[in-house]
């Protein structure tokens, strides 16, 4: 696994592209590969467990200790704020606290130097109450452990590349539920990416692949730590949906469009909020991003009664909740202040993943749906909703069809063609929307 070639290979010329591995460094990347899902899954389920942790001292031990049975609305305010403040200290190490959330889950690997930092700031803008998940810190830490191993036997490209992606599948599978979520959404990353373009995308997936399944084998054994089974992605129980009916197909094609223009839109907003304000100093945005956030929840909760939890984190400790909410005007108002707060909490600088709240305002539309529209069942539309906003906050079809059938688990079998298709639509939803603002940026400005 070393840079050089095999003394029966010429040498690679000048501006060459890399040389694929031999079987027996494939096998050798294959070892490793399942080897580090061990470590990865172990630091992963620490990550998440402190992360819990930190969000129980901040939102229950504190305000419980003097005596306030919620929150007061000060503190709402308070705690986000200040979280901006806690990502500019950590923006200051080195590193710079990592790639902010507007840019997505990235595929570059960080030094362990610089994953200090990154991790510092996933976990005050996730245990402090911004509207992120923690699969892109994850995946971060992942992608850092396949470069310590590529470091560690020297490995050259393309096996080092192997490798660091293998790290990247390794970790993020314990957050999505398991392997198959966690490859395809990588398989697609990597493929759009051009990661390892020496290699088939069959080889480039086969090590991470491996490196997921050992993890989800380990993650098993932890997933009892404190706050890490709150942290996976995973749905509350859904009523059974023995056949598709097509009043169902037609609304949940409805229900899809919505659901990805909100989860593009917001991406959208998200983008525009971090264009506007790159040259204005970090702290600004940040504290104001967080205090505005702050403020979306204090004002859902002083108009619906409900906690404000249902506005602030990634969505997901919430999704019993609003799959158990009657009120479409409750549903409603969530879905427009949540993702206000989503897209302030992506375009200011804060760091974490765009996945797990982009879910939680699926199933808020589905809900919402199931609610005020004839004949419409929850299961199917939540399953829609969950499916159109997943692809379209992050432009990757397939992903959201496997997520959603998955997480429907066997009470919604029947709604996989439905995940399919919905799927598709959020996928189109979003395309739309950015060859839209593509195009307005393109055009002239009339003349004045």
């Amino acid at each position: 696994m070393s840079r050089e070639a095999p003394a029966n290979e010429p040498p690679p010329t000048p501006g060459s592209p890399p040389r694929a591995p031999s079987p027996r460094e494939y096998t050798w990347i294959l070892v490793v590969a399942a080897l580090m899902g061990v470590p990865v899954a172990f630091a992963a389920a620490a990550f998440m467990s402190l992360s819990s942790w930190l969000t129980t001292l901040v939102w229950t031990t504190l305000p419980d200790s003097a005596g306030w049975a919620a929150p007061p609305w000060w503190y709402v305010l308070v705690v986000p704020t200040a979280a901006g403040l806690l990502v500019v200290a950590a923006m200051r190490l080195p590193g710079g606290g990592g790639e902010p959330a507007v840019a997505g889950i990235g595929l570059h690997p960080l030094t362990p130097v610089q994953l200090v930092s990154a991790m510092l700031a996933a976990l005050a803008s996730l245990a402090m109450g911004l509207v992120l998940g923690p699969e892109a810190p994850l995946t971060a830490l992942g992608l850092t452990a396949g470069l310590v191993a590529t470091r560690a036997l020297r490995a050259g490209s393309p096996g080092g590349q192997l490798l660091v992606v293998a790290g990247a599948f390794a970790a993020i599978s314990t957050v999505f539920g398991g392997p198959l979520p966690s490859a395809l959404l990588l398989f697609e990353l990597v493929a759009l990416s051009g990661t390892v373009p020496s290699v088939s995308l069959g080889q480039a997936l086969v090590p991470g692949f491996l490196a997921s399944g050992t993890a989800a084998l380990v993650f098993t054994g932890v997933a009892h730590w404190p706050g890490v089974a709150e942290t996976v992605m995973q749905l509350p129980p859904l009523p059974d949906y023995p056949t598709v009916r097509p009043v169902d197909v037609l609304w949940c094609m409805l229900v899809a469009v919505v659901a990805g223009v909100v989860a593009a839109g917001a991406r959208r907003a998200a983008q525009e909020v971090s264009a506007r304000t790159a040259r204005r100093a970090p702290i600004i945005v940040l504290c104001a991003a967080g205090l505005a956030v702050g403020a979306l929840a204090v004002f859902f909760r002083s108009v619906t009664g409900q906690p404000v939890d249902l506005v602030l984190f990634s969505g997901e400790p919430a999704l019993p909740q609003i799959v158990a909410e009657s009120s479409a005007g409750v549903l409603a108002l969530l879905v427009l202040v949540k993702g206000i707060a989503y897209a302030l909490s992506l375009g200011a600088g804060f760091r974490g993943g765009p996945t797990f709240p982009a879910v939680a305002l699926g199933v808020a539309v589905g809900v919402l749906a199931s609610v005020v529209l004839p004949g419409l069942d929850l299961t199917p539309a939540v399953i829609a909703g969950l499916a159109a906003a997943a692809s379209a906050a992050l432009r990757l079809s397939f992903f959201g069809a496997l997520l959603a059938a998955l997480l429907a688990g066997s009470t919604g079998v029947e709604t996989v063609p439905i995940a399919v298709i919905a799927s598709v639509i959020g996928w189109l939803a979003a395309t739309a929307l950015q060859q839209r603002t593509t195009r307005r940026r393109s055009d002239p400005a009339p003349a004045g």
